[in-house]
């Protein structure tokens, strides 16, 4: 189902609800214009905002989407894609903070490397400085 579906289907229940959009948008916590741009598909409907729609119309996530009421083997279908989804996405977001573990631990040891590089090049410049003093005496 495409994105112009549905925001059709959630236009056509939220006036057949007799709900007006500012009323809409006071529910879901928002502007009355950022609801109108999710409306309208100048704004991406993430799955978040799509459960709360669906929640003020009293109407299921599926229903929005599909534009009907499916069946309880629509539904299981629709569940078990979501699931699917979901699991997903849990996926990702562990790889994701794995990642970024390691990019910390790669910044710790990095960090390390070059506080070690600079107590050596300060060592390095007292003994350059040193050998300069004990030139100059010997001169």
């Amino acid at each position: 189902m495409d994105n112009n579906s549905v925001k059709e289907n959630i236009a056509r229940i939220r006036k057949a609800s007799g709900i007006s959009q500012t009323e809409m948008a006071e529910r879901l916590g928002m502007s009355r214009t950022a609801y109108r741009n999710l409306e309208k598909g100048d704004t991406r409907l993430i799955s978040e905002t799509m459960e709360k729609i669906a929640a003020v119309l009293d109407r299921t996530p599926e229903e929005l989407v599909l534009g009907y009421e499916p069946s309880a083997k629509d539904s299981r279908r629709v569940a078990d894609i979501r699931n699917e989804y979901v699991s997903m996405q849990k996926d990702i977001e562990m790889k994701h903070q794995e990642e970024i573990a390691a990019l910390k631990t790669q910044i710790s040891l990095l960090t390390d490397h070059v506080a070690s590089l600079k107590e050596a090049v300060r060592t390095k410049e007292e003994m350059i400085s040193m050998l300069k003093r004990k030139s100059s005496k010997t001169d």
